[in-house]
This record gives structure tokens, sequence and C-alpha cells, in this order.
């Protein structure tokens, strides 16, 4: 009876690792992904916003949609292995951000596709201007996916009581450093301070989860935190 009890301590205790390590790891996966998906941003930025249907242009956009995909399959991979996991929160984060990134993937095939066919003798420019208004639309549905994703994982990162509600940090002191320095560098220094207008939606996604990971204060933020030691500068 005696090795039976120490034996179901050890995998209480073990368990009860795992948990801190799969969230202290999501915390840096999801963060690796939202600067991955940052690096799929940059190429558009570069290229004017006009559709001119020119070749060119349809040749500009393939190109930098390569570049872009590539960096939307490296944040697919950041946050795919927490999609399985059985912290629903963490589970959530990462399913929506996983379908962002997947779905931005697509946007590219659709816009190249747009492209081409502006580019046809029979194009109709009603039927592109449509097309074009969708496709806008869409950007905007994502990235209000993603800001719910970003909410997801704030809480993945934090312990939740049996009355559902957070009860301290369930990753270290450190790692919310690190994840706030790497957001800092990736987004401006000002992503700290919480989504402000003209912002895209990744940067709207990004400033959320940085405002909340530097605060400590349970009794007056919605995600409350353990008074901290060490103040997260």
């Amino acid at each position: 009876m005696t090795k039976r009890i120490a034996f179901a301590l050890l995998l209480i205790s073990t368990s009860l690792f795992a948990g801190a390590e799969s969230n202290s790891d999501f915390a840096r996966g999801y963060i690796d992904a939202l600067i991955a998906a940052n690096e799929a941003n940059a190429p558009f930025a570069a290229m004017s916003h006009v559709e001119t249907g020119t070749k060119a242009h349809l040749e500009e956009f393939i190109e930098q949609s390569r570049v872009a995909r590539a960096a939307l399959a490296k944040a697919i991979v950041a946050v795919e292995p927490f999609t399985s996991s059985r912290n629903q929160k963490i589970a959530k984060g990462a399913i929506l951000a996983k379908n962002v990134f997947e779905a931005r993937q697509q946007l590219c095939d659709r816009w190249t596709a747009l492209y081409t066919d502006m580019r046809k003798p029979d194009a109709k420019d009603e039927e592109i201007a449509d097309r074009i208004v969708a496709l806008r639309a869409q950007i905007s549905f994502i990235g209000q996916e993603l800001g719910d994703s970003a909410i997801a994982a704030a809480w993945g990162m934090v312990k939740i009581g049996a009355d559902g509600k957070p009860h301290g940090w369930a990753i270290s002191w450190r790692d919310r450093r690190v994840a706030l320095r790497q957001l800092r560098t990736t987004f401006g220094q000002d992503v700290s301070k919480g989504p402000k207008v003209g912002q895209n939606y990744l940067e709207t996604a990004a400033s959320a989860l940085a405002s909340f990971l530097v605060r400590d204060d349970w009794e007056e933020t919605t995600l409350p935190g353990t008074p901290r030691k060490r103040p997260l500068v």
C-alpha cells in the first residue's frame, strides 16, 4: 500500500511538473508564432496596395507570397503541437492561431488568382471589385480570430482555480520577461501598452498579450497575477 501511495504521489508530482512545462513551452511557442507571422506580413507591407493588374505587379506578389507562406509555415509549426493540449485554453489559443495562419496562406493563393484574372482580356471590373472587397473582409475576419486566440493564450499562461478564476502564473517570471522582450523587439516598445487605433490584426493581438504579461495585480485585471517581487520592465 505504501508503495502504491508513493507511486501515486510520484505520478501526481510528475503530472504537475509536466503541466508547468507545457505552459512554459506554449508561451515560447506562441510568441515564436507571432514573430514568424510578423515576418510574413513584412513582404506585403513593402508593396503598393493598389491593385494594378500588371504583369510586374503579379510577379512581385507571387514572390512576396512565397516568402510569406514560408514564414507562416514556421508559425504553424510553432503552435501545432499545442492544438491537442489537455489544457482547453492552450488548445483553443493554438487551434485558433493555426487556423489564422493557414487561412492567411490560403489568402495568398486567392489574391494571386485575383491578380492573374485581372490580366485576362475578358476580366469584368465589377466582378474583380467584388472579389477584392470579399478578400479584404476575410482579412478582417481572420484578424478577429487571432485576437480571440491571444486572449485564450493569455488564459493558458495562468493557473485556473476551481472557481474558474486565475490564481497565479503558470509560467515563470523569467519566461514572461523573455516573452515581453521578444514582443517589444518585434512590435515596438509600446506594445505592452495595449492595442491602439491603426494597428493591424497581428499587432493588436501582440499588444493584447504583451499588456497582460506585464501585469501582476490580481485585483485590478481580468487576468490577475500574483504580486510581483521584481518588476517586469
